[in-house]
């Protein structure tokens, strides 16, 4: 008895230990929110110096997401100051080298570029002590690509009796379909449309701390109120297979377009037709996101009597 109570026992913590194990998403990207920080590199700035001193600047770019930022796309400022007061440049400057991102199980740790933004040297009008607030920013082209796998099914295979081999109900997305960036698709669900197919709703959403704009304008151009206020928050979508149409923020119907983001996301409607076959199917759905993005960073500084 007692040994039939040993093996029960070991049964049960076996099924225990099989019930606690987390559940490995099974998905080609590592995911996440993250694209390409900046920050100011340790000591350069240095926080408190006198106002004859020449201090160097440079900020630190880290890629931290899964798409490749080449060379020549990324573009650093700084501002928040009249920078000839502080000898400083007030233009963008280019980054020349690739910044890689990862790839999951092939590299672990994206790519970094320190940038030297030149010589801190006050040269204003000085009294007593100044205490400026240094800021830097980073303007960079990025990518969110996604894989969901969906049921393609409709009213009138179910009606017709038609073999069910997938399931329409239910989320489709998960972290390891969404490539790691600030613009993640967060929801994927479907609903039947009419008697030959199937709708989506794709909740879009910035998810990192910067700011998202047009894919097509320039870092130097989103310095323009105006043309900055166009572009903000408006993202490029293109969604594959090609017989799959959206409706745009123009309220046109294509695979391919722009959607503004109202308060941080948005939700894509789309549709796609359903073939009868005699059951439903699975279909594989891409989704890329294209834009550019905004991060930046502050540093306190106190310029002292020499």
């Amino acid at each position: 008895m007692k040994k039939i109570l040993v093996v029960i026992l070991i049964l049960a913590l076996f099924i225990v230990a099989g019930c606690n194990k987390d559940v490995v998403e099974d998905g080609p990207f590592v995911g996440g929110t993250n694209g390409v920080s900046i920050s100011f590199q340790e000591g350069t700035p240095i926080s408190e110096f006198v106002v004859e001193d020449s201090i160097p600047v440079k900020v630190v770019l880290k890629n931290s997401g899964e798409n490749d930022v080449l060379t020549g796309q990324a573009e650093v400022k700084l501002y928040g100051l009249l920078m000839q007061e502080y000898s400083l440049d007030e233009s963008y400057k280019v980054v020349n080298q690739n910044i890689i991102g990862l790839k999951k199980d092939v590299v672990e740790e994206g790519g970094e570029a320190v940038v030297d933004m030149g010589t801190l040297k006050y040269t204003g009008v000085y009294s007593n002590s100044l205490e400026p607030v240094l800021k830097a920013k980073v303007c960079y082209p990025y990518k969110t690509i996604s894989t969901i796998t969906a049921c393609a099914s409709s009213r009138e295979i179910i009606e017709a009796g038609g073999e069910s081999t997938c399931v329409i109900d239910g989320e489709k997305i998960s972290t390891t379909k969404v490539s790691s960036s600030p613009m993640q698709v967060t929801s994927f669900t479907e609903q039947l449309s009419g008697k030959d197919s199937v709708t989506f709703r794709v909740v879009i959403e910035n998810r990192g701390i910067g700011e998202v704009y047009k894919d097509d304008q320039t870092c130097t151009n989103l310095d323009i109120p105006v043309t900055k206020s166009e572009s903000q928050d408006k993202i490029k979508f293109t969604v594959t297979p090609e017989d799959i149409t959206c409706t745009t923020y123009e309220g046109t119907q294509s695979n391919s377009g722009y959607i503004k983001l109202e308060t941080g996301k948005k939700t894509l409607i789309c549709n796609m037709k359903v073939n009868n076959a005699g059951s439903n199917y699975i279909r594989q759905i891409n989704i890329n996101l294209d834009f550019k993005y905004m991060e930046s960073v502050s540093k306190q500084l106190k310029i002292l009597e020499a």
